[in-house]
């Protein structure tokens, strides 16, 4: 996480719908790194749906990750990423269903 020290805003794609540890995500909210620094996390697609998101998509002819073609629905990195076990969870094919976050986001807490 020093790589995120040198800025005071940092703007992310997460979304509510995406998790159930995002579910009460706001947009604007103040995180502490493990160095003690506090910056603004941004995530100005908060409150998006899937569909929102592919239909601005469309819309603006914004390229994307061919592996959604392939039937990829969560896209991280690639050792923790496959194809979803379950259709109806796009996270199931995430770290094998194990785990709902990755690293960059576990290594900041919300301050108060």
């Amino acid at each position: 996480m020093e790589s995120l020290d040198p800025f005071e805003i940092w703007f992310t794609g997460l979304r509510r719908e995406q998790s159930p540890t995002r579910k009460n995500l706001q947009k604007v909210e103040h995180h502490r790194l493990p160095s003690g620094k506090t910056l603004l996390k941004v995530s100005p697609l908060a409150d998006w749906t899937w569909a929102q998101v592919w239909e601005y998509t469309g819309k603006h002819g914004l390229r994307y990750l061919p592996q959604y073609d392939q039937g990829y629905l969560s896209i991280g990195c690639e050792p923790c990423t496959e194809i979803p076990s379950d259709p109806a969870n796009p996270r199931s094919g995430r770290w094998s269903g194990k785990k709902l976050e990755c690293g960059i986001h576990t290594f900041s807490e919300k301050a108060q």
